[in-house]
């Protein structure tokens, strides 16, 4: 049910080099006991600057993977970074911080930090920004000898045009809940057909006015501000806030809690003039159990995501449901309501507890109603405070009681982990039996007796999917991945699964899943060839779907048309296509997949209903009606054994690996560089490389810009005008290449740059000319692909116009970016690119 995005082949990357180790004191014999997981004890640290405070920072205690802890950035002023420690439970002993390159390898600069009353001076050297941004990590130590360590990305802050932006974003903010104030803003929005005005769950810069300005919700901030700045320079800054407000109810004297975040992308103009270049909020409401959120019909969930992930039980009398990072389950026959799981605790003052970087998932529920879930992410408090991971429970309806069964930690940050630990992860408590995937090789934990069996070994990338709760694996029994002639899918809940096997002369593969319904594609050794780059590919003409009864729901296929890549989001697949001439393979128009899979019949169901207050609200129904609409409140004992089990898995950045940024969260992970630059323009967001190289950034580029220096730009002997390109491109950037000396025949040119320097090759497929012009305005020419192995340099550009440079002829012309679409319309509008 959460928002996912992985490369076909690759479900789940970060599993393939996992590296698992087993705790060895491990007590066989161990107790149970109940567990006050208290409130957070670690300090906070944030950032100010004038009259703002800003950033505000979790402790991590352990040493993080620098490249996925992209999220803030903060403004250096004057060589000074000013911050404040909030401290909690834990008093502070000592601090310094440490300065690294943008990718976290390389260490620029450390210091020791002076605390006065909770407040420091970070001294900058100058010459460390010179390249750019950096990652600065701060280290504080307490008197248990602990640590926790804090990171942020920095800058030079003196062109943001700070002040400004945040002046109009306050000046927005404060004013949307007064309509008469509020009034002065319509200038800034541009409602349209985009912007959905049936609910106040997401309201847009594309919203009405009413819809903007909560229409007769009459809302009132809660607690502080959580005020983040995502993407600043000098064309723009992005800011996220997160806060909470009371809304009116639909009773009398009713109030509503909400968690909203609040989204602004702002530009300070040449003209002094202030924009909005977006804007995007989204509030979803805290079910609390109390009087009225239960009627006749069912559940009121009110305005959320429509997407709400439930379970229900066989006899359609208990139902569990994630709303807002908590866990809830109804029991109606018991009329019984249990608050299963969440780190808030409406006793507790502590802002920290209700920190919102984890998720909860559910896996599995018994016929009784116990269920089993997950939580993912950054740990608020408790025994791992602190620490990132992931940790499978088990709700035990009848004892009242949720027990940790393991904790996996790692070192990615949350919304990079988000998108990996229940791919290939599944626990069943039934046979208590955890399944992890590790290089290749399929595991089986007990975690009641302490072994580990091997089920499969010797899995490459690409040869095997999981489902998205990880109860469905699907993996090549036999040869590589491109020859394989029989997948294997199992059921880890069961046991139970089905084989599927090739035609003759034909090989199958698995892609992923939708849902529970299983998708391969089936290749014919005569369709080998090449694509615009260079790369030698074996296509798919065959997509086939089947459902859990090994039962084709959908087979697809159309004339001269092959399938290089499948992109699974939001129980969709997206068809990466391609038509071959002769033995090349061009890009065509993508098509879609979506999920056709129903929920098994049940008396219970989500659906969704309208009220003049708060529009569209989301409700649990109930066929047959509830009786009473005051349940009793239940509030389950955490169990944890004293002595754990504990696993943990971790992998390094990889070429290749795509992460996209847009109204100030990740969005999501992708294997394919052309498809990560759509989506960060869809977002008017960042896409970067897995060492946080931009790859596109919407809006922070001159509005022109030409490459003059190009050195040798004569076709070599026996070289291709891609090659020389590519040549010419990687010079400019200060790498050597000889491509007729060095690549072997049937390489690519983006695997064999990528294995010669520490850069990254870019093939973006299916891009617009205006989507590459990034690249070009950070000084790197660009190579566009005009079919049968031919390319063009792209060398410059104006508001309207690209400029680019013909190999063959070595004269330099200037067409428009419509005109230059069309030049590279034969190679499937395919460029190649370059960052370091």
């Amino acid at each position: 049910m959460r928002k996912k995005a992985i490369h076909a082949g690759i479900l789940a990357c970060v599993f393939v080099v996992a590296i698992i180790i087993f705790s060895y004191a491990v007590n066989r014999n161990h107790v149970d006991m109940t567990a006050d997981i208290g409130n957070a004890s670690l300090p906070q640290v944030s950032f100010t600057h004038d009259s703002y405070t800003f950033n505000t920072l979790a402790g991590y205690t352990n040493e993080m993977e620098m490249a996925t802890m992209r999220d803030q950035i903060t403004p250096v002023m004057d060589g000074k970074i000013s911050m404040q420690v909030k401290e909690n439970d834990k008093t502070v002993r000592s601090a310094s911080y440490e300065i690294y390159s943008i990718d976290g390898r390389k260490k620029l600069y450390s210091a020791d930090l002076e605390l006065k009353e909770n407040a420091a001076q970070i001294e900058i050297p100058e010459k460390v920004l010179e390249e750019g941004e950096r990652f600065l990590r701060v280290t504080l130590s307490f008197d248990d000898d602990e640590r926790a360590y804090y990171y942020t990305r920095i800058s030079d802050g003196s062109n943001w045009n700070m002040n400004r932006c945040m002046a109009y974003i306050k000046n927005f903010f404060d004013k949307e809940r007064d309509k008469d104030a509020a009034a002065e803003l319509q200038s800034a929005l541009e409602p349209s057909s985009e912007g959905d005005n049936t609910t106040y769950q997401t309201v847009t810069i594309h919203s009405d006015f009413e819809h903007v300005t909560w229409g007769d919700l009459a809302p009132e901030i809660v607690g502080d501000v959580r005020w983040d700045i995502k993407e600043a320079n000098s064309m723009y800054m992005s800011v996220l806030l997160t806060y909470q407000v009371d809304c009116k109810g639909e009773g009398e004297n009713e109030t509503d809690r909400y968690n909203v975040k609040e989204f602004f992308r702002v530009r300070y103009s040449e003209n002094q003039q202030m924009y909005l270049l977006d804007y995007n909020r989204t509030m979803n409401q805290l079910f609390d159990g109390e009087e009225n959120d239960i009627d006749e019909n069912g559940v009121l969930l009110g305005v959320t995501d429509s997407d709400v992930d439930y379970l229900i039980n066989q006899e359609g009398t208990v139902v569990s449901f994630v709303q807002e990072r908590e866990l809830w389950n109804y029991n109606k026959e018991n009329d019984e309501l249990s608050r299963v799981f969440s780190y808030e605790d409406s006793g507790s003052q502590n802002a920290q507890n209700g920190y919102d970087q984890h998720s909860v998932q559910l896996v599995s529920m018994d016929e009784d109603g116990s269920t089993t879930f997950t939580v993912s992410g950054y740990v608020n408090r408790g025994t791992h405070e602190g620490e990132v991971g992931v940790s499978v429970y088990y709700y035990d309806i009848n004892k009242n009681s949720v027990e940790e069964k393991v904790f996996i930690p790692s070192t990615k940050s949350y919304p990079v982990l988000t998108n990996d630990p229940g791919k290939l992860l599944y626990y069943s408590n039934s046979s208590g039996k955890l399944y992890v995937m590790q290089e290749g090789t399929l595991y089986e934990v007990d975690l009641v007796n302490n072994t580990r069996t091997t089920l499969v070994t010797n899995l490459e990338t690409g040869q095997y999917v999981s489902s998205g709760d990880g109860h469905l694996l699907a993996y090549q029994k036999d040869g590589e991945i491109n020859n394989a002639t029989q997948i294997e899918v199992l059921n880890l809940s069961t046991g139970k699964g089905y084989q599927v096997e090739a035609g003759a002369d034909e090989s199958i593969r698995p892609l992923g899943f939708i849902r529970n319904d299983f998708v391969f594609g089936t290749a014919r050794s005569g369709d080998s060839g090449t694509t615009a780059s260079g790369e030698t590919v074996l296509p798919m003409y065959r997509l086939e779907i089947r459902n859990q009864k090994n039962e084709t729901v959908k087979d697809y296929q159309a004339d001269n048309i092959f399938i290089l890549d499948v992109v699974f989001e939001n129980d969709m697949a997206t068809l990466k296509r391609a038509v071959k001439s002769g033995d090349f393979y061009t890009y065509t128009s993508e098509d879609y997949i979506t999920n056709n899979e129903e929920r098994e019949e049940s008396n219970i169901t989500i659906d969704s209903y309208t009220s003049e207050l708060k529009g569209r609200e989301m409700r649990i129904t109930y066929e047959d009606g509830v009786d009473d609409s005051s349940p009793k409140i239940l509030k389950p004992q955490l169990t944890i054994a004293r002595e754990q089990m504990t696993l943990s898995f971790d992998s390094p950045s990889r070429k290749g690996t795509y992460y996209v940024y847009g109204y100030g969260e990740l969005q999501g992970i992708y294997q394919n560089a052309g498809y990560a630059v759509q989506r960060a323009s869809e977002f008017s967001g960042v896409a970067v490389t897995s060492r946080l190289a931009n790859v596109y950034e919407s809006g922070n580029r001159p509005s022109a810009y030409e490459i003059s220096d190009l050195g040798d730009t004569a076709v070599r002997e026996g070289e291709s005008t891609l090659e020389a390109c590519m040549r010419i491109i990687l010079a400019s950037a200060g790498n050597e290449i000889d491509f007729q000396k060095d690549m072997e025949d049937g390489e690519s040119i983006i695997d064999f740059i990528g294995s010669q320097v520490s850069g990254e090759a870019l093939e973006l497929s299916d891009c617009r000319t205006e989507d590459v012009l990034y690249l070009i305005g950070q000084g790197t020419p660009v190579a566009a692909l005009t079919g049968n192995g031919n390319a063009v340099l792209l060398t410059g550009y104006s508001r309207t116009n690209v400029q680019y440079l013909n190999l063959s002829t070595q004269e330099v012309d200037t067409v428009t970016f419509e005109e230059m679409d069309q030049m590279v319309n034969a190679s499937g509008n395919t460029f190649v690119g370059y960052t370091q």
